[in-house]
């Protein structure tokens, strides 16, 4: 029985050698391949971080210049409104929703309601584009793996 114990612990010990062996082979084979490559490419490379950091002080002379501020200005200016008319719909919403359910009204009625107040939301402020990405995320949510778990708590 000591005898068995004994070649299972060198049989082990001989597949954990040629483990470590193999390993640092490998490791060694990547550093090498990683020099041929690095030492193959070096003028492109060069070449490569010259043109983009030509490319990099070319776009940030256009962004300095007034039109390029200007635009930019006015654009921040157009996504404050945004935020300001969303954040307006959103509070009228909730006021909309509470007063759906002050009302005696079931359950299914209410759903009803609030569903038909959401629809009419949607396409007063949604665009087409906006509505078909909108559907292909709750498409992709829907086939998420966390919906077909149940939470035990």
């Amino acid at each position: 029985m000591s005898q068995q114990l004994n070649k299972g612990r060198s049989s082990l010990q001989n597949v954990k050698n040629k483990l470590d062996n193999l390993k640092h082979k490998s490791r060694r084979l990547g550093k090498e391949i990683n020099s041929i490559v690095e030492n193959g490419t070096d003028q492109e490379k060069k070449a490569y971080e010259k043109a983009l950091q030509r490319y990099t002080d070319k776009m940030n002379t256009v962004l300095a210049t007034d039109d390029v501020k200007d635009k930019l200005e006015e654009k921040y200016k157009c996504e404050e409104k945004i935020y300001t008319i969303f954040d307006k719909v959103k509070k009228t919403y909730l006021k909309a929703v509470k007063t759906i359910m002050d009302q005696p009204l079931n359950e299914k009625e209410k759903e009803a309601k609030i569903a038909k107040l959401q629809s009419k939301i949607q396409n007063a402020l949604v665009n087409n584009e906006d509505k078909k990405i909108m559907s292909i995320i709750r498409e992709q949510m829907s086939n998420l793996p966390y919906n077909n778990i149940r939470l035990l708590c």
